[in-house]
């Protein structure tokens, strides 16, 4: 099988050389969002300047630089997709950023769980492609416990519910049908995303600090072959999870 032939070797193509990594200002932690309205809010407030951008075909990919009591961070939107998000986390790790908070919606498959909730993806099932070519084969993969301890307990700190679960990462959004959803869940997984498991995967292999959490969005209704986007029910301003991921960033010991 292709997705067997892991290898822990240099690969021809490295994010470090040359004509490769982004340019701009670097500070220990980045901020990586999937959903753009944080970080377009975030670029127009006062003192927020863009601090450098990494490039693609698609065009540049820029971060901006925000501080607020004494705590410098960068935000940047992160590109929907293991392949491209991997990608670019390869390329921001190897210019120097240490912390990784990286946050973004989640789909429910349990129903019971409401929506705008804070995930933890403690361990996700793989399937997608890229965590393969970062770890051994096996049908899920883990975050680093030490790492999602140092999170939970800033968001303790912080009076801050959140649930630790397992999330189902997938590649083809179009394909969830009832059945999958319902062997997922037999397997433990209660919300779907698209890059986690290979965010672990990448994590583990380049000795990564990663910090991910999701907020709950649209539910994937098994029972009724149905999509709810539960659009009534999702009030929480998106500033609000940005302001979760700056809780967790003036947690970490840089």
């Amino acid at each position: 099988m292709l997705l067997e032939e892991f290898e822990d070797i240099k690969a021809v193509i490295e994010p470090h050389d040359d004509g490769i990594s982004g340019l701009g200002e670097v500070c220990d932690t980045m901020i990586f969002s999937f959903n753009g309205e944080i970080v377009n809010r975030i670029k127009w407030l006062r003192g927020v300047y863009e601090g450098g951008h990494l490039s693609s075909l698609n065009g540049k990919h820029p971060w901006y630089i925000y501080e607020k009591n004494k705590q410098k961070v960068a935000v940047m939107i992160a590109t929907i997709g293991a392949p491209m998000a991997v990608g670019q986390l390869e390329e921001l790790k190897a210019i120097g950023f240490k912390n990784f908070i990286v946050l973004g919606s989640c789909g429910v498959l349990d129903k019971s769980i409401q929506a705008d909730k804070i995930i933890l993806p403690a361990t996700a099932l793989r399937d997608e492609g890229v965590s393969y070519h970062y770890a051994l084969a096996s049908d899920e993969i883990s975050y680093d416990e030490a790492l999602l301890s140092t999170m939970e307990k800033a968001l303790n700190k912080a009076g801050i519910e959140h649930v630790r679960t397992k999330s189902w990462t997938t590649d083809a959004f179009y394909r969830e049908t009832a059945d999958k959803v319902k062997r997922r869940l037999a397997a433990g997984a209660t919300v779907v995303d698209m890059e986690a498991s290979a965010i672990m995967a990448w994590a583990q292999f380049r000795r990564a600090k990663v910090y991910q959490f999701f907020y709950t969005a649209d539910y994937v209704d098994h029972h009724n072959h149905e999509w709810d986007t539960r659009h009534e029910e999702r009030t929480a301003d998106v500033m609000t999870f940005f302001d979760i991921a700056m809780t967790i960033a003036n947690g970490l010991e840089n």
